[in-house]
């Protein structure tokens, strides 16, 4: 040092702490702020109601942009598998299909129930362990979806056999099945594409997987799907904030969607939405969580209806989808424990 400079000033205790916990304090009083407002803008989840009494109603939602007109409107049918029907599902609603003729079929309990189309139970059995989701194929056969694995029943619950799904130590994170023709689809979440098998469980092909992500963008770890009667496979890319399209032999179709906080014809969150179901019609039905609840779409993204979030319990992280033949939208709300139906009005 040059004995002439003049030393260098002495700081204090103070001014010490400051410079050397003022940057990270900031950057965690921004990340607090963030937090805050988000939580801010989400609905917050209803107080439980009290046994046998009424359930609350949702909480206020954060300011909406003024809903265009829609051409479509849909209306609570019937409720059914809640506290007060016939038989509740008592600890768990995973997932509803629609079966053939127009049957309700849900998985809960621990069984696969299936129910009339105005709701009366008309037969269950034993789900595999592990059962996570389920469809219904036009021939009546019900396909169950449980870690790495794909069972076949009859209508009336017959075992039919199944198959593995996955790869060898890489099972599959089975979350949505849809019978197409002579194929199988099996949504796996693991490794975030859809995979293509025949009925006896050989792999044809893949879905989802020919972008430069080599796959959906997952946050949620559950990926859902829906095939329209022309072919097209419709299914729920969380991350983006998009419902993607796609030819059954994988080439890509388009997307639509975007996020917004507040415009309904957008998603919330950080990744929505997070099931889809397809109208005989060709519209795309999607379910959110955050603001639990349905909309209906254009095949091109153009909102057509909304079923509300006060039909739902804002809990809800899924709001399993299907669409009967009569087009009759079915949800299956897993926190109340219910399948609703809603039908056009």
């Amino acid at each position: 040092m040059d004995p002439h400079e003049p030393p260098p000033p002495q700081t204090g205790w103070l001014d010490r702490f400051r410079q050397s916990w003022f940057p990270p304090a900031a950057v965690i009083g921004a990340f607090a702020a963030f937090t805050a407002a988000a939580w801010r803008s989400r609905p917050q989840p209803p107080p439980a109601a009290p046994a046998g009494g009424p359930r609350p109603s949702p909480a206020p939602l954060a300011p909406q942009v003024p809903l265009p007109d829609l051409p479509r409107t849909y209306a609570l049918a019937l409720t059914m598998g809640g506290d007060t029907s016939a038989r509740p599902f008592r600890r768990s609603l995973d997932a509803v299909a629609a079966g053939k003729a127009d049957r309700i079929v849900a998985l809960g309990d621990g069984e696969v129930r299936v129910f009339e189309p105005g709701g009366a139970p008309a037969g269950a059995w034993a789900a595999p362990d592990g059962a996570a989701c389920l469809s219904a194929g036009a021939d009546g056969r019900v396909y169950v979806g449980s870690l790495g694995r794909v069972d076949i029943f009859e209508a009336d619950g017959r075992p039919l056999g199944g198959f593995a799904a996955g790869e060898a130590g890489k099972p599959a994170a089975v979350t949505a099945i849809q019978p197409v023709g002579d194929e199988v689809l099996v949504a796996d979440a693991n490794a975030r594409f859809i995979r293509r098998y025949n009925r006896e469980g050989r792999q044809l092909g893949e879905i989802g997987n020919q972008n430069k992500t080599r796959g959906f963008i997952l946050p949620n770890r559950w990926l859902d799907f829906a095939v329209d009667a022309s072919g097209v496979v419709r299914a729920t890319d969380t991350g983006r904030h998009r419902v993607a399209a796609w030819a059954l032999d994988g080439t890509p179709l388009g997307f639509f969607g975007a996020f917004s906080q507040r415009d309904p014809v957008g998603f919330v969150g950080c990744c929505n939405p997070v099931n889809v179901a397809v109208t005989p019609d060709g519209k795309v039905v999607t379910a959110e969580k955050m603001i639990a609840r349905v909309k209906v779409y254009e095949p091109d993204g153009t909102l057509v209806a909304l079923i509300g979030p006060e039909h739902f319990d804002q809990r809800a992280t899924h709001l399993h989808l299907d669409v009967d033949s009569a087009g009759r939208i079915l949800v299956g709300d897993p926190i109340r424990r219910e399948v609703k139906v809603f039908t056009r009005s």
